[in-house]
């Protein structure tokens, strides 16, 4: 097997204002048509050869995958390649998929936590590219067009701003020479650089959305850190104390052991090209949001202001680099961490580094990447709930914990 993934610079980030889901729906009707086949033609085609062939759409980056028997690497390569250099975005399709987009979005009403998370990406990056989910909204969606498409394609899907991992049963000089072969029409264009605007001083509010659920959805959180930061191997450590540890982490024991508040609850930093997120997510029964939302406080502030113990430290290392290999345990997974990396500038030695990188963070470490990240006064809070029955205050979340 041979995996091929593109990475292009054409993720949701790049959105023009008014037409939020333009680079997911660019993504999406890649494989809908080209110059010299249609979509029936290249499902026919990808399903001939018995290969796996996705394109999409997150926040920072559009992604092609492509997963090729070795014997059949040539006609792969040629499909991937059309859809990559020669879409058409016939009409039909453009408006087949926007539906299709808006059905998603309609539905994602429907679910208490892609409500929560919506609201809450809008309330940490207000007016930001971060500040909408890679769908769209129902309203922006509605309006694209395929002049939105075409022009969103021809502007970022360019050579400069485009990163290709090969991983499989095939040389380095073999596939670089199919690909030269194979991209050879494809003109270097000056990739547009991307500039995050300058960052707005936080207003954090409460979101209170009314569902007639029984149970709460809670996101508390603030701006975090982009992926490239050097403090992220500390943060992971950190975090995953916090509440990023499972069974382990001190959300959960507080919150679900020790109140048995809920079944679930954990924190994690939402790392992108620029700084993302940093968020504490749990559910609980409506009456007991304000006491959850009370005890995730606290935590935070405990991991502030105390060092964490020799046994979490080494607990929270030991799982961090004994569950590393699980990310290189499939070629998929090894095209896409290699992809990744390069994107986020994380240097070639990334992979034979981690381990040591993480076992040399200690516990001042700890404690201070949890005073220099973490913000109590600055937290957004979004409720989704039977408002009447969580009675959420709109002052700030963790103005009152000691």
């Amino acid at each position: 097997m041979v995996v091929v993934q593109v990475l292009v610079d054409a993720g949701a980030r790049r959105d023009p204002a008014g037409k939020e889901g333009v680079a997911s729906l660019t993504a999406d009707l890649l494989t809908e048509g080209t110059r010299s086949r249609t979509a029936s033609q290249i499902k026919e085609a990808v399903d001939f050869i018995g290969a796996g062939f996705d394109t999409s759409a997150d926040t920072d980056f559009a992604m092609m995958s492509l997963t090729v028997l070795r014997n059949d690497l040539e006609t792969g390569l040629g499909l991937l390649t059309d859809v990559l250099l020669h879409p058409t975005f016939p009409e039909a399709e453009v408006v087949r998929r926007r539906e299709a987009a808006l059905a998603t979005i309609k539905a994602n009403e429907d679910n208490p936590g892609s409500v929560a998370q919506r609201a809450f990406v809008e309330a940490v990056f207000r007016g930001e590219p971060y500040g909408h989910v890679a769908i769209g909204t129902a309203v922006s969606v509605q309006r694209l067009t395929r002049a939105d498409v075409e022009a969103f394609y021809k502007q970022h899907y360019r050579p400069d701003g485009t990163i290709i991992v090969v991983a499989g049963d095939v040389t380095a000089a073999d596939i670089e020479q199919r690909l030269q072969r194979a991209l050879a029409e494809w003109q270097t264009r000056q990739a547009e650089p991307f500039q995050y605007p300058p960052v707005k001083a936080a207003h954090p509010e409460t979101v209170s959305i009314d569902k007639p659920i029984t149970q709460a959805n809670v996101l508390l959180g603030h701006r975090g850190v982009a992926r490239d930061n050097p403090d992220y191997y500390a943060l992971t450590v950190m975090n995953f104390i916090l509440g990023g540890g499972g069974f382990t982490s001190r959300l959960l024991d507080n919150i679900r052991t020790k109140a048995g508040l809920a079944y679930s609850v954990a924190s994690y930093f939402v790392a992108g090209k620029s700084p993302g997120s940093f968020q504490v997510s749990l559910q609980t029964k409506n009456e007991s949001a304000t006491d959850a939302i009370a005890r995730s406080c606290a935590e935070l502030e405990r991991i502030r202001n105390e060092p964490v113990s020799d046994e979490e430290l080494a607990d929270a290392k030991l799982y961090l680099t004994g569950s590393f290999p699980l990310k290189l345990d499939s070629t998929a997974k090894i095209a896409s961490f290699l992809a990744q990396v390069e994107f986020f500038n994380l240097g070639a030695d990334y992979a034979d580094t981690y381990v040591q990188r993480i076992n040399a963070v200690t516990k001042e470490d700890v404690l201070r990447v949890a005073r220099q990240y973490l913000h109590p006064d600055e937290l957004e809070l979004v409720v989704v709930a039977n408002l009447d029955q969580a009675k959420v205050s709109g002052a700030a979340p963790c103005s009152g914990t000691p």
